[in-house]
């Protein structure tokens, strides 16, 4: 895998005087498939059977762009 790319971050309350960091990022695995990492720091995290990936409108741009600019994904359209 190459190295990975963010494409968001953002800081956000979670409680009385906390607050978490969350990081969005993207990686290359193969020619056809991508990654697509959170990482999210300040949050005691629960392992559970199913995973998901909060993803904003801008970070979904920025996604597409790194996609097309960085992994050669010219057929990816806005």
């Amino acid at each position: 895998m190459g190295e990975p790319v963010r494409i968001g971050h953002d800081k956000f309350n979670i409680g009385e005087g906390e607050t978490a960091r969350r990081e969005l990022r993207v990686v290359k695995v193969s020619d056809d498939v991508i990654q697509v990492q959170e990482e999210v720091h300040g949050i005691i995290a629960l392992v559970g059977a199913s995973s998901s990936v909060n993803i904003k409108k801008e970070e979904l741009r920025n996604l597409i762009r790194v996609a097309r600019e960085e992994f050669g994904w010219t057929d990816i359209c806005e």
